[in-house]
């Protein structure tokens, strides 16, 4: 008898099919084995039903990394659209003290979180507010983000912006104004908060926003391998483990052998099947690599990966044309980048960006894929929708 490893209870659900009358059956056999065991666990109040049932909190994609500084927060504001970006670092520094004392993980801003169970993704700590003309200490629960742009965006859209029914102090017309306007519109207590925010935009203020980073040229000297040439039956449906292969060889030499993405492909099939992403994790951390499944990735996700050194495995739609693209999916590696293409190391040689299929099947080695093109056949369902692999 076969253990599951942890976790590979996720793979039965992802395929799961209601009209399969096996999948039907199987799952109310699962049932009836969990009311004998302990039908506690089949009720509103069991832990992991309140779980599947909670609102999922939304997390923005991962972003370029800011300089916890004035000018890394005016930069942050800037992307995340504020009018007046230097407000939002006058913000950082009075808030958090110039960035040394954040209320929680990349909350600068002290902006506060709650729900039914804070602690998931909330800090608590204790504050001062201004209440009936004096201070008072309290405890509460402050907002934890994954990045200082991921809390520069969350203050900008729900404070600057039109947010709801709420309408953004982007509507100033001077950042004296929008000063005054966040605390009118109750962002504060502190009833001298916007003439400290003016004072502190006064004596830092810089002449300029600099631009957002611009992107330069970079490959990556990573091993190519080709799945056509496997030794195995897995050949025709093996590009997740040849992609992963090659990152792992680049990454961690000298720890595969022989017919190298062969090599790493049986230690896949140990975990699962070749296409599941639970069985490439698995075998990654084996051979010494962290990585995360993501369904949300972007452009940008790639480009910082790559900076970091990072290859980034990515799956995409490979038939039909590219204003329509199907099929099963196909993974391949991007190795580097342009200003118009994405360079990347295709398993099953070079692909056919506007059509869909495979103009040759000989080496898929350092392929140019248009940006464009690429985009479409990898973020299907819009932008931020990227499926792929993130090392860290």
């Amino acid at each position: 008898m076969t253990t599951f490893q942890t976790g590979k209870l996720l793979d039965f659900f992802k395929y799961f099919d209601p009209s399969n009358r096996n999948h039907v059956d199987g799952v109310l056999r699962l049932q009836d084995d969990i009311e004998e065991t302990d039908v506690s666990m089949l009720t509103d109040l069991a832990p992991w039903v309140q779980l599947f049932r909670a609102p999922l909190e939304q997390s923005a994609p991962v972003t370029k990394k800011v300089d916890n500084s004035w000018a890394g927060v005016v930069n942050a504001a800037a992307i995340a659209g504020a009018k007046f970006p230097e407000l939002l670092a006058a913000q950082w520094a009075l808030e958090s003290g110039f960035g040394k004392h954040p209320a929680a993980p990349n909350n600068f801003w002290g902006i506060k979180g709650g729900g039914q169970r804070p602690e998931r993704y909330c800090t608590q700590k204790t504050t001062s507010e201004y209440v009936n003309g004096q201070w008072i200490t309290v405890c509460a629960w402050f907002r934890n983000f994954d990045s200082i742009q991921q809390g520069a965006d969350y203050v900008v859209n729900r404070w600057y912006k039109d947010f709801n029914n709420f309408n953004g102090i982007n509507r100033a017309s001077t950042r004296e104004e929008a000063a005054k306007l966040l605390v009118r519109e109750g962002y504060a207590t502190d009833p001298h908060y916007s003439s400290k925010l003016i004072a502190l935009m006064d004596q830092y203020h810089v002449a300029a926003v600099p631009e957002p980073p611009v992107f330069t040229n970079l490959m990556l000297d990573v091993p190519y391998f080709s799945q056509i040439d496997s030794d195995t039956a897995h050949g025709s449906r093996m590009c997740f483990s040849s992609t992963c292969a090659m990152a792992v060889d680049y990454l961690c030499p000298d720890v595969l052998e022989g017919h190298k993405d062969d090599f790493y492909l049986k230690r896949v099939l140990e975990y699962g099947d070749t296409t599941e992403p639970y069985a490439q994790l698995s075998a990654l951390d084996f051979f010494g690599l962290t990585a995360a499944f993501r369904q949300d990735l972007d452009v940008i996700d790639i480009e910082e990966q790559l900076r970091f050194g990072f290859p980034v495995p990515v799956g995409v739609l490979h038939t039909g044309p590219s204003s329509a693209p199907g099929g099963n999916g196909h993974w391949l590696l991007v190795v580097g980048a342009t200003d118009d293409n994405f360079i990347v190391h295709d398993p099953f040689g070079e692909m056919n960006l506007i059509d869909g299929g495979y103009t040759k099947n000989t080496n898929g080695e350092y392929m140019s894929y248009a940006r464009d093109l690429f985009k479409a056949r990898w973020t299907v369902e819009g932008d931020c929708s990227g499926w792929g692999l993130i090392f860290s």
